[in-house]
């Protein structure tokens, strides 16, 4: 059994391409630019780069922050290939650090879904801690409604021509255990079998808020998916926020 992302790192992008990553990047950076001048960037759980290497390409000087290995392993490839540079360390937002404060701090697709309640509130104080006064944090969560009624007790599967997939999902006291399995197509034409677990909880709009006062944040904005209104069935909330 692989840790999260073990397995599913080398498809990531692969899998997520109905996603429209390049629709969200544009909404992200069209958001950072209206409210940031420029400068550094953190951009944490950055996975495979996407993003990463978005805001690289816009000109600011990102450092993306992962706690999978192998999820860093291929956003190196992918920013080489790109001809980027790009500095990746490998660090938990539980304990995150950064040596120099930053402008602003990203966190895009479910990373502190990731992160259990009680300690929601250390990995808001480790981000206030990155930035300089007046620097912004720009995230998002699967909403308390997706992961029960949309993903919860659900089974989802992909046959792709390079890989495929089963995911079978459990919600249960306001968390969502996720037993991924991934088939690879090897070069003999058989495929090799990995599995994983993730667990991810379900943060309400409310108890989100309440953790960013209560660690030196004000609230500038909160949304659902590329800033349209939020519904009781909205599946994603997206947050702004600024360090007092």
């Amino acid at each position: 059994m692989d840790k999260p992302y073990g397995a599913l790192a080398e498809f990531y992008e692969y899998f997520i391409a109905d996603c429209d990553y390049e629709k969200w990047s544009q909404y992200l950076l069209l958001e950072v630019k209206n409210r940031c001048s420029g400068g550094s960037c953190l951009d944490i759980a950055c996975g495979s780069g996407y993003f990463t290497r978005a805001l690289k390409r816009a000109g600011y000087d990102v450092t993306g922050v992962d706690v999978s290995p192998e999820m860093l392993e291929e956003a190196g490839e992918k920013t080489l290939k790109e001809g980027l540079r790009i500095d990746y360390v490998l660090q938990d937002i539980i304990n995150l650090k950064s040596i120099n404060k930053v402008n602003f701090v990203t966190c895009i697709n479910d990373g502190f879904n990731y992160i259990p309640p009680e300690k929601l509130g250390k990995a808001f104080k480790n981000v206030a801690a990155c930035l300089k006064k007046g620097g912004l944090f720009f995230f998002d969560i699967s909403s308390a409604y997706k992961l029960e009624n949309i993903l919860g007790n659900n089974m989802f599967g992909e046959d792709g021509e390079e890989a495929s997939y089963m995911w079978f999902n459990e919600f249960l006291c306001g968390k969502i255990t996720m037993d991924l399995v991934v088939f690879k197509r090897e070069n003999n034409g058989l495929y090799s079998k990995r599995e994983e677990t993730h667990v991810q909880y379900a943060h309400t709009q409310q108890f989100i808020e309440q953790k960013l006062k209560e660690n030196g944040f004000k609230i500038l904005k909160v949304c659902a998916h590329l800033g349209q209104p939020l519904k009781t069935d909205s599946e994603r909330i997206e947050f702004i926020a600024i360090k007092e």
